[in-house]
């Protein structure tokens, strides 16, 4: 096999994983906006550095590096940092560059950067869409971790999203 077979590019490499499972393009460019949460660990993904000005206290375990300033705050500041890529201290990956590098998604990513509200509405959509596919647990009904417990398992089901006009 060769060490170049897959998806030639980012752009390709996201439609690939998000298009099996019914997803489009908007929704791909949405769901990437959930990486205004978090941070990226080198020892653990290969990706980012040990740590940085935002990551070095925590909270939680120090370091890693953040996508954005504000990395516990979920807001549409993922896209207007990607856009910008002016701070060194801020990860961006070859798929969250591709998001105002190819066409298709930089309508989305655009339209993101400018407008929270609508960010926050289409991701709410695509997760509620994501979350929706399933799981299959094994076994069926779950598993109790706590066996000393009289209580009953909780059935979970994914919400029902209906979006608003």
């Amino acid at each position: 096999m060769s060490p170049h077979a897959g998806p030639p590019s980012p752009a390709d490499h996201l439609r690939s994983v998000f298009y099996r499972m019914g997803l489009d393009d908007k929704e791909i460019v949405a769901l990437s906006g959930a990486h205004t949460l978090g941070r990226s660990r080198p020892e653990r993904s290969g990706w980012g550095k040990a740590e940085t000005k935002y990551t070095k206290a925590g909270p939680g375990a120090p370091g890693g590096q953040s996508w954005t300033v504000l990395w516990l705050k979920f807001d549409n500041s993922y896209f207007k940092d990607i856009k910008k890529r002016k701070n060194e201290d801020l990860l961006v990956l070859p798929t969250d560059a591709a998001l105002f590098e190819d066409p298709q998604f930089k309508v989305y990513a655009e339209n993101y950067a400018e407008d929270q509200d609508v960010f926050f509405k289409d991701y709410a959509a695509a997760h509620a869409k994501l979350s929706n596919l399933g799981a299959k647990f094994d076994p069926p009904e779950g598993i109790i971790i706590d066996d000393d417990s009289n209580v009953a398992p909780e059935h979970f089901a994914a919400a029902e999203h209906s979006p608003s006009e």
